[in-house]
């Protein structure tokens, strides 16, 4: 699938938004980890964000957009990745420091990329490769990982960032002939079935009015960022979306900063506009990429 400018511009629109929802539920959810058991987190987030994103159906195409018609398969593969890697996350960030999650999380684009050279058959110049491996040592400034003490949450975070990897690639293959509710919905309703399977047909406790309302703004956010992260990448190749999600380094840091008291250093810093640069660097790039060749059609035409 060839990508307009406008479908560019669209997708790195979209993934910087779900990328910023993506960490303020994950700061939340290790907010909420301090006090509450996961399962309830996890649980209660869930019914919150099928809540939130049938409010806003209406922008998405409608509520029908949820039903799948066409390669129910791959919805029901991808939804099950989906719901074992928002295990695996809140996980991770329960056990292990936020930055260092994020450092491991920060593998993903390469995976992403690299796989989707092998299955969609991408094209990854230079300047594509540089952008992507820009913003890993970015994140490598940054958070400067040490993991003397492996802890065993850290291949939670590992395995997270290949059940992410592929459910991206495979949203990019169902394409959005069913509508994008669906990509929000489905995933939510196969952890909230296993939760329930696992809770033996019990509810998780509701606790108190505190928790429903942190879960709902997480649910809120984790729902619209499902929904807009596959989108992005029906619109555009992994190599271009993927080097977005180094800026969650630069959300890492503010709500490491207002929530956990962290306050960041001149790695941190720095890191953050290596990061921020590499993604700008990528953007500029594929507009100049595409405005010479609507210059060469524009030629040819012309001819």
């Amino acid at each position: 699938m060839i990508s307009t400018k406008h479908n560019l511009e669209r997708a790195i629109l979209a993934a910087l938004f779900s990328f910023f929802f993506f960490s303020v539920s994950d700061g939340l959810r290790k907010l909420l980890a301090l006090d509450y058991a996961l399962v309830d987190i996890l649980f209660w987030q869930g019914i919150f964000a099928i809540f939130v994103l049938l409010i806003l159906s209406p922008l998405m195409g409608g509520w029908r957009g949820m039903f799948v018609r066409t390669k129910l398969s791959w919805h029901t593969i991808r939804a099950v990745l989906i719901a074992i890697n928002t295990t695996l996350a809140i996980i991770t960030v329960s056990h292990i420091p936020l930055m260092d999650a994020y450092t491991i999380f920060f593998l993903t684009p390469f995976v992403t990329t690299v796989m989707a050279m092998f299955f969609f058959g991408e094209r990854f110049g230079i300047y594509r490769w540089m952008a992507i491996i820009g913003g890993f040592v970015g994140a490598f400034v940054a958070f400067r990982p040490g993991f003397a003490d492996l802890h065993w949450a850290y291949w939670c975070a590992c395995a997270g960032v290949f059940t992410f990897s592929i459910a991206t690639l495979i949203a990019r293959h169902i394409g959005r002939d069913n509508g994008i509710l669906s990509f929000g919905i489905w995933p939510v309703v196969v952890l909230l079935i296993a939760i329930m399977v696992y809770q033996h047909g019990v509810i998780p406790p509701s606790h108190d009015a505190t928790f429903l309302m942190i879960c709902a703004v997480c649910g809120g956010c984790y729902g619209s960022a499902l929904v807009l992260i596959s989108y992005s990448y029906t619109l555009a190749p992994a190599s271009v979306v993927a080097p977005y999600q180094y800026v969650q380094i630069v959300f890492a840091l503010g709500f490491g900063y207002f929530m956990f008291g962290d306050v960041p250093d001149i790695f941190k810093i720095v890191g953050a506009f290596i990061i921020i640069g590499s993604g700008v660097f990528l953007f500029i790039r594929e507009r100049i990429v595409k405005q010479r060749e609507a210059l060469k059609k524009n030629a040819l035409l012309d001819q």
